[in-house]
């Protein structure tokens, strides 16, 4: 069941370089816009920091992925 349920989702799967690069494109500006005035006494402003850094993160590793599937 365990491996039905992977290939099923395999197939499901299939982002596209342009949505990869628009997430990265707009969780870098945000990082950025997050960083030039820190606060990191603000839980809100470091719960911020953290999803945005995730995101940045997961479109690299989502983009990289997408090309490297492609080659």
């Amino acid at each position: 069941m365990y491996g039905t349920v992977l290939d099923s989702l395999e197939d499901r799967y299939n982002p596209s370089v342009l949505s990869a690069v628009i997430l990265l494109m707009g969780s870098s500006f945000s990082l950025f816009l997050f960083l030039n005035s820190p606060d990191f006494t603000n839980p809100y402003y470091v719960f911020g920091v953290g999803v945005t850094g995730l995101t940045l993160l997961f479109a690299a590793v989502m983009l990289v992925s997408v090309l490297l599937k492609r080659r």
